[in-house]
């Protein structure tokens, strides 16, 4: 699923592509996609330019010219394709735009998990759907407040959409690798300089992710990320990565890295 780094990089790229051109023509393929009637996507969006766009966690809102605010929620498999040639529409783009300009925005969508609404305000939909701060945009002390009264596993915390928006699991793996802290870890047992830690390792895991573009590959070398399988070798130890169920999610660590 398009966690932080990947919704961010969607972002840049409509920044780069689909701003500030009048929308022409609007056409979907199934209309489950929309959380609206698809008559308030045409009344909403045709004649319009997006103007602007704001990432909240895995949530994109695009700002138009018009009175309500488009929001994208990209699922699974969700990706933008800016294209010009009507041919080159991307067998899985079940929602287009089309611009006047004569290129066509197409939000692929292979699973469809993901999905199109339509807000009036973004302070009121994250305040409606308890999301935090974007949690690269979060600060120490709201993390801290977050955690104060949590009294579960540090694992499940970052998964919170209210405490840290945007964080997802393979994320959530990676920061508590680059804490040394391990998953089931009690929250109510951390002292001040584990919880400085364990965000500290959130903010430089996403400015990584960040930099390069998701491409985990391109992860420094010591990211878990590279070995994130049961049975795989640790970067710092040698041991092997271990798999446990939390949440009902996945959890990959290094027991020997990471110790309770």
């Amino acid at each position: 699923m398009p966690e932080l780094p990947e919704v961010h990089g969607y972002k840049v790229y409509i920044d780069s592509t689909c701003l500030h051109t009048k929308i022409t023509a609007i056409d979907c393929r199934d209309n489950r996609l929309f959380k609206q009637p698809a008559a308030n996507f045409e009344k909403a969006l045709l004649g319009k330019e997006l103007s602007k766009t704001v990432r909240i966690g895995k949530y994109l809102f695009i700002e138009t010219t018009g009175d309500k605010i488009l929001v994208l929620h990209f699922g699974m498999t969700g990706r933008p394709n800016y294209y010009k040639s009507v041919e080159d529409r991307p067998k899985f783009g079940h929602i287009v735009l089309t611009f006047d300009n004569g290129f066509h925005f197409a939000f692929e969508n292979k699973r469809k998990f993901g999905w199109w609404d339509l807000v009036d305000s973004i302070e009121d939909y994250k305040k409606e759907h308890n999301l935090s701060d974007d949690a690269r945009d979060l600060s120490i002390e709201d993390f801290k407040t977050s955690l104060a009264t949590r009294k579960t596993d540090i694992k499940k915390v970052l998964l919170d959409q209210s405490v840290c928006a945007g964080v997802g699991n393979w994320m959530a793996d990676e920061i508590l690798y680059q804490a040394k802290m391990h998953p089931k870890t009690k929250v109510e047992s951390m002292d001040n300089d584990d919880i400085n830690i364990v965000f500290d390792a959130m903010k430089k895991v996403i400015e990584v992710a960040i930099e390069n573009e998701a491409h985990y590959d391109d992860f420094p070398k010591d990211f878990l990320m590279h070995f994130r399988k049961e049975g795989e070798k640790c970067f710092h130890t040698d041991g092997k990565i271990e798999k446990i169920k939390l949440g009902g999610r996945a959890t990959y660590f290094s027991p020997e890295w990471q110790k309770m």
